[in-house]
């Protein structure tokens, strides 16, 4: 099981971490080059000595026989050890003993003593033997009257592998001291960017939210290194944070707007029932009058009720939509809505331009209500002697279907064009001529503050915006002062569903 301790902290910076771990790696790679490179010299200034060793021990083979003869013994040993360092001790059959060096002083005990004996008519392994003078290499050889044996010493092989783990040592400690100073500087460059990302975020926690890491260099540079990348990818994160923070700020000043336009709109029918109630308690209404405050009593709280039920809708689509995603026949709810359109309003034209099925992926029951809210809004905000129409397009490509009300209102002015899409925003009343059918409705749905006098609440439109686009669509306005208004949104196409007969929506 993992250990619920909390781990400790590190007592090195990561600088300080990476330059020693840097810096001891390379003294350990420095030592073992050294080890090896020493005992690999030593070893071979010794086989250089066996070598000697060996031709000068056939040398004293051949000349046997003159080694032999008491008066030609000196002459003939000489002339194989030459002016070197070789130390030459001859001990005969009848244990007579001569020694002598060539340059080096003879030790104080002879070494044949302490020498393994060579076989008959041979010569002896080489053998290193240590005495007071220092160490020798020595091989004996047998000449048949005597036993010769042959030796250098090991001092100059010690000297030299001395001296030469001494130039390391100070080799080693020059590019220690070198690479500690070269690696810190490298990895101090390399680290200036988490240096940036640290210093970054001290200052987004001190408050400075648009503070970022800064880059120098070509970002296709700086993601060639892991330190570069991290930057982009903080700074990206950073921006990513910043865009969440400022969208959740206009949420909330939108949601605040929206409770107190809520609270406003709510306030003027519950204003209205409270007085007439108050009226009628008060005993203060006739008979002939109070059907009519009854009346009107049904009517505010019918506007409050629907008010209500559109805001429980908006927020649904906030916080988790219900709308479901199936094959339903756009042309099929279009007729109906223009059916039900004229069967409100029988004098008004109302044209439809659509073919007979046109299938898209949507809710049934969630397009029904946004077209019927469009129709509502050309009914509330047009004459009636202003004519709509309603066009279904589809994509020959298989793109999103279109539909589009169109009306020949008056038109919007360009700022209730920008904001035709609030909660509780109603465009003013707007004066122009009547044009022909090309436009669409004067969305009304819109309140400002300055005018509250249209009809509705300022929610239909809302309505229709968040309706389409939570069915992965899009919607938009086009209108002009005197030209008329059409409002457009687009829908998924989908795909015929099997089995379905013509003019039919899927269950």
């Amino acid at each position: 099981m993992p250990s619920d301790r909390p781990r400790r902290a590190p007592r090195w910076s990561l600088r300080r971490s990476l330059t020693a771990g840097t810096v001891a790696l390379t003294c350990a790679a420095l030592l073992i080059t050294g080890l090896v490179s020493a005992v690999a010299t030593r070893q071979h200034l010794v086989n250089q000595i066996d070598d000697q060793l060996t031709a000068a021990a056939g040398l004293v083979t051949q000349g046997s026989r003159q080694i032999a003869l008491i008066s030609e013994r000196d002459r003939t040993v000489r002339a194989v050890v030459g002016p070197t360092e070789f130390l030459v001790e001859i001990r005969t059959g009848a244990g007579e003993l001569s020694r002598f060096a060539s340059t080096a002083p003879v030790p104080a005990t002879p070494l044949l003593d302490s020498a393994p004996p060579p076989p008959s008519g041979g010569q002896s392994p080489l053998t290193t033997l240590a005495t007071l003078e220092g160490n020798y290499r020595v091989l004996t050889i047998d000449v048949g009257t005597a036993v010769v044996l042959l030796g250098l010493p090991l001092a100059p092989v010690q000297q030299t592998v001395t001296r030469l783990i001494g130039i390391e040592v100070l080799v080693s400690v020059a590019v220690a001291v070198g690479l500690a100073f070269l690696a810190r500087m490298l990895i101090a460059a390399r680290l200036r960017p988490l240096d940036d990302i640290a210093r970054t975020a001290d200052a987004i926690a001190a408050g400075q939210v648009d503070r970022r890491v800064p880059v120098t260099d070509d970002p296709r540079r700086v993601r060639r290194t892991e330190a570069g990348r991290l930057t982009l990818a903080v700074n990206g994160m950073l921006e990513r944070i910043h865009a969440a923070l400022a969208a959740r700020e206009r949420s909330e000043q939108r949601m605040r707007a929206f409770v107190a336009d809520a609270s406003h709109e709510l306030r003027t029918p519950l204003t209205a029932i409270r007085g007439y109630t108050q009226l009628l308690r008060a005993g203060m209404v006739d008979e002939q009058r109070r059907p009519d405050v009854l009346r009107r009593l049904d009517d505010e709280a019918t506007r409050m009720s629907k008010l209500v039920g559109d805001l429980l809708f908006l927020a649904r689509l906030d916080v988790e939509p219900q709308l479901r995603d199936e094959p339903v026949d756009v042309a099929v709810l279009a007729r109906d809505a223009v059916a039900d359109a004229l069967a409100v309003e029988p004098h008004r034209v109302i044209a439809l331009d659509s073919p007979p099925h046109v299938w898209v992926r949507g809710d049934a029951d969630g397009l029904r209500q946004v077209l019927a809210n469009l129709l509502a809004n050309v009914r509330e905000h047009t004459p009636a002697t202003a004519h709509a129409e309603v066009s279904v397009r589809p994509d020959l490509a298989g793109g999103p279907v279109r539909v589009a009300v169109a009306d020949s209102g008056p038109g919007l002015a360009p700022e209730a064009v920008d904001r035709i899409f609030d909660r509780f925003y109603r465009a003013g009343p707007t004066a122009g001529p009547t044009t022909g059918p090309t436009a669409g409705p004067t969305a009304g749905v819109t309140a400002g503050p300055a005018d509250r006098s249209g009809q509705g609440a300022g929610l239909g439109l809302a309505i229709v915006a968040g309706t389409v686009r939570t069915l992965g669509g899009e919607v938009g306005v086009d209108s002009a002062v005197g030209d008329g208004t059409t409002v457009w949104f687009t829908v998924p196409a989908g795909p015929v569903p099997a089995g379905t007969r013509p003019g039919e929506t899927c269950p």
